[in-house]
């Protein structure tokens, strides 16, 4: 089977084939129905976050299982698993006992690196770790068993990005009912975000993001958003004069950071209404130093949450909320813009960092 694999920065992945081999004890062996091509894969190829060479990218594998080994078969939440059962791969496993994961920071757990599976050399048997491949190997504890009634392809749009803003809800206590919310972002973090906040019942959701594809402005309306800003044809002053219209001149409650670009920062810290709530869940790599008017922290009591990983808890809100907006489905479904095969990873990339891209696939 194929297999994308990255060996430097800035240059073509290279396409490989590997031997699919017998399953061991305790492992399952999955074949790709989907897999998402997330902003933090751009960053590895990019060099902005560093990675062991070679591996093959990739964190939103959505499979069928086609062979199990030896051993009780249970899924990361301890449902049984069968051949046939689609499921999302886990690439990380918490711990369970090291002190952010006994205080309720397993997502940030103190020994994730011990289980990571995705920066596996694919030179090393089983060969399948990572995302951009037709195949997977992985234990069965780091699978999660799909919902029967989720179509694959709604819960493969927002499969990283969904789990992260839930994540960051975790941290701040969710959306307050009846509060007025900027997102700032129109890729899956922040289209995710618009859709989660308005279900929750936010009195207002003001999205800020980029028109590089008309159709991120247009699904975040479809999705709630009360006003949509281009950051392309507003300016910064423009855009804090229709969130304070919104909100009475006090700022808002709450606002969710999907963009990746930290000079979205000091723009964000300036709306936020005094004890208001930042959570940022894009500032994933390594972009850059920029400088932050501080004392509007302190002066306005103001709460900073950052939020990056998430736990199988986190994909379990996701894979919920999914079943419960049925209405919505058609509308994520919209969001996933291209599908490409495995052979075709380096026309993916390349179409992604155009921005001519919301949320790429790759499919079986």
């Amino acid at each position: 089977m194929k297999a994308a694999v990255f060996i430097a920065p800035n240059q073509p992945l290279e396409i490989r084939e590997y031997p699919l081999l017998p399953v061991t004890a305790g492992m399952a062996r999955v074949s790709l129905l989907t897999s998402g091509l997330c902003g933090t894969d751009l960053h590895i190829w990019e060099g902005a976050l560093t990675v062991p060479t070679p591996v093959i990218p990739g964190h939103e594998y959505l499979g069928r299982v086609e062979e199990i080994g030896a051993g009780d078969a249970r899924d990361c939440r301890g449902a049984p698993l069968a051949v046939g059962d689609r499921v999302a791969v886990n690439v990380v496993e918490a711990c369970g006992c090291c002190h952010l994961c006994e205080t309720g920071g397993d997502a940030s757990c103190l020994h994730l690196l011990a289980s990571l599976t995705y920066i596996r050399s694919p030179e090393v048997p089983p060969h399948f770790h990572g995302g951009f491949a037709e195949a997977n190997y992985s234990p069965t504890r780091f699978l999660h068993k799909l919902p029967d009634a989720v179509p694959t392809e709604v819960a493969a749009t927002f499969l990283c990005a969904g789990p992260t803003v839930e994540r960051g809800l975790r941290y701040a206590d969710g959306v307050p009912p009846g509060s007025h919310v900027v997102v700032q972002g129109g890729g899956p973090v922040g289209l995710y975000a618009v859709l989660r906040a308005k279900q929750a019942g936010a009195a207002s959701v003001t999205m800020i993001g980029s028109g590089s594809h008309p159709l991120r402005l247009a699904l975040a309306k479809r999705y709630g958003a009360d006003a949509v800003l281009d950051i392309r044809a507003s300016s910064v002053a423009e855009r804090r004069e229709c969130v304070m219209a919104r909100t009475g001149g006090v700022g808002a409650d709450l606002i969710i950071e999907g963009t990746g670009n930290p000079e979205a920062i000091p723009e964000g810290l300036a709306l936020l209404r005094p004890c208001g709530t930042y959570i940022w869940a894009g500032q994933y790599s390594d972009r850059g130093m920029i400088p932050l008017p501080t004392h509007l922290i302190t002066f306005n009591a103001l709460r900073i949450i950052g939020s990056a990983q998430f736990s199988t808890d986190d994909r379990l809100r996701y894979l919920t909320f999914l079943a419960e907006v049925p209405a919505q489905w058609d509308n994520i479904r919209a969001a996933i813009t291209d599908r490409f095969a495995i052979a075709d990873a380096n026309a993916a990339i390349a179409k992604a960092r155009s921005g001519a891209a919301i949320k790429t696939l790759f499919v079986g």
